[in-house]
């Protein structure tokens, strides 16, 4: 009886290292105690009935250009990310850059379902044109079967480890082996959830990257725009250096006309007195 008490154990502990890379002699006992512990994910749920095996998870991102006019990059980009928001979005970055030397611009980095994608397309149709877009599509199913198979397993043996728990008789030394493992166990559990959490944001949301900036002069678009950007940087350099000096001058300047005179007047007194002692 006691031999068969503690067999679960045994099966938890093979259980717990499920996670690890160390496959030499703990794949063995693995496949023995528990066979189903590190199968593929495709397997593991043809088990379960197959419905889930033959699905996708794709990570689709979106990143688009949008030009408007300058007075509109501001209010659009707000208006976007009210929008978005309002349907249900995840954002992840909003930035707007204004400057004398440039026009302005704004970006939003956020996740959104995809049944909203199409009318949030539609709002940025409306509020400018869409000059650039790119769409990239990376599958993460491997990725999502293997994370829940280990959440499968992972849970399997946490409860197990619970009813080892709650016998009666057992040794303190067990208990207290028990309870490490279920320390353990619910650890790796939980850092597993994490990673799906992580896997249902990229697979159940598509990214959104945007970009809203002005019309680009024919200048801009061409070969000579770093040679424009260059010569604007050192007007700009200029002007903050004359600035510079001349408000050095206009706080010198008031002092100046206090310490000369009094210099002189030391000085003339000075040369007054050594003409005396002479």
């Amino acid at each position: 009886m006691r031999a068969r008490a503690f067999l679960p154990l045994l099966v938890c502990s093979l259980l717990v290292a499920c996670g690890q890379r160390d496959a030499g002699a703990e794949s063995a006992a693995y496949a023995a105690a528990a066979p189903a512990a590190d199968a593929p994910m495709a397997e593991a749920k043809l088990a379960e009935g197959g419905e889930q095996a033959s699905r996708r998870y794709l990570a689709i991102s979106h990143s688009l250009e949008v030009e408007t006019p300058a007075e509109q990059v501001e209010p659009l980009w707000r208006e976007v990310q009210q929008q978005a928001l309002s349907m249900g979005a995840d954002l992840i970055s909003a930035e707007l850059s204004r400057s004398d030397l440039q026009a302005p611009a704004a970006s939003l980095s956020l996740r959104l379902p995809p049944a909203q994608v199409p009318a949030l397309f539609a709002l940025l149709a409306k509020g400018g044109e869409l000059v650039n877009t790119r769409t990239d599509s990376e599958d993460k199913s491997a990725e999502v079967i293997d994370v829940e198979a280990r959440l499968k397993n992972l849970s399997e043996a946490r409860d197990r480890l619970r009813v080892l728990m709650n016998e009666r008789g057992a040794k303190l030394a067990d208990v207290l082996e028990v309870q490490k493992a279920l320390t353990e166990t619910q650890s790796q559990l939980d850092s597993w959830q994490e990673q799906r959490k992580l896997l249902a944001q990229q697979t159940e949301k598509v990214k959104i990257e945007l970009r809203i900036h002005a019309p680009r002069s024919a200048i801009e678009r061409s070969a000579l725009a770093p040679l424009r950007d260059t010569w604007q940087q050192l007007g700009y350099q200029l002007a903050q250096s004359l600035a510079a000096l001349l408000s050095f001058v206009v706080v010198v300047l008031p002092w100046m006309l206090l310490i000369v005179p009094a210099g002189l007047l030391i000085r003339r007194g000075w040369r007054k007195r050594r003409s005396a002692k002479m």
